[in-house]
């Protein structure tokens, strides 16, 4: 269930640039009864991607925080969480750099980072 609802988040970002809170809501939801002990993860994914946002000026959207708290819950580890931060970042910047536009839907790579996170 919580898949369908990354996918959906995904394609809604893609398109209108765009990560509506019901959907985060649902998602926290869905995941929170099976990973609500690894909140300290999620907390720790919120912070890194705040100071990015101040770092970078705005250029991170508040959606795209919010989400990222919530892409850390299935992780079990630290290492998990950079593992995703690595791939998410590096997935997303060789994208950025053959794209060429002022903006990029970042939540597919939060996503697809998450997730070969969760399988390595």
């Amino acid at each position: 269930m919580a898949i369908l609802v990354f996918i959906k988040i995904a394609l809604y970002d893609i398109k209108y640039h765009l990560i509506k809170n019901i959907d985060l809501i649902l998602l926290l939801l869905i995941l929170l009864p099976n990973y609500r002990s690894n909140w300290r993860i999620s907390v720790l994914s919120l912070g890194i991607y705040l100071i990015l946002n101040i770092i970078g000026g705005g250029k991170i959207g508040l959606g795209d925080i919010k989400l990222s708290f919530i892409c850390a819950m299935p992780l079990g580890s630290y290492l998990d969480l950079f593992n995703a931060l690595y791939i998410t970042w590096i997935i997303g910047g060789i994208y950025a750099l053959f794209r060429r536009s002022k903006a990029v839907a970042f939540a597919p790579f939060m996503i697809i980072g998450t997730y070969i996170s969760k399988i390595l």
